[in-house]
């Protein structure tokens, strides 16, 4: 596992996580509080110890996302929003539990192929009720050599001199390119062409 972490500002609501939940499982999640400064920092700690304590207690991902919901909500209602996106490895590396909640994609990509896109089953959390979706996580057969990309916003709504959006489509095109490199160099490999498109 590689991770990058760089605030908009000196702090900020993202955070991610990785956290094994057995000797046989590996929770990966990044989770986006909306809003920056010392507001949404407070709010993404009080999320990151609900969800460290769901995710150690072995929670369907599915009922962690509606736990996380009821939780911000009774902070204060449809205040505080969030998205996040999590994943449940097995330790073998064939299988993999996701769950998204208004999140940007995750990519599954193996070197020389274009990424597999994994679409948010429900909506921003902190809002609805309702926002997690019945049918609220994906089982995902992973092949040898694939790798799993989990990012925020901050990549993909980065714009360029023309004012052009690196959008999804952007992004998967450098997890694309990169995934040809050796692991230990892909992250660079994705923050070195995000600063070569950004203004």
């Amino acid at each position: 596992v590689d991770t990058f972490y760089h605030p908009a500002r000196t702090i900020g609501g993202d955070f991610g996580l990785v956290s094994p939940l057995d000797e046989q499982h590996l929770n990966l999640m990044v989770c986006d509080v909306s809003g920056h400064g010392i507001g949404s920092a407070l709010l993404a700690n009080r999320i990151y110890t609900e969800t460290t304590t769901q995710l150690r207690s072995g929670a369907p991902l599915g009922d962690m996302l509606r736990h996380l919901n009821r939780f911000v909500m009774n902070l204060g209602g449809p205040i505080f929003l969030f998205t996040l996106a999590v994943a449940r490895l097995d330790r073998d590396g064939r299988r993999m539990l996701f769950a998204g909640a208004g999140h940007p994609p995750v990519m599954v990509v193996q070197p020389g192929a274009a990424p597999r896109i994994l679409e948010s089953r429900s909506m921003v959390l902190g809002a609805m009720s309702d926002a997690v979706g019945v049918e609220d996580t994906l089982e995902v057969s992973l092949d040898p050599h694939d790798r799993v990309v989990l990012y925020t916003d901050g990549i993909t709504e980065t714009f360029n001199a023309r004012r052009e959006m690196l959008g999804i489509d952007g992004m998967r095109r450098i997890v694309g390119e990169t995934a040809m490199l050796p692991f230990p160099e892909m992250k660079n490999g994705i923050l070195d062409r995000v600063a070569a498109w950004r203004d």
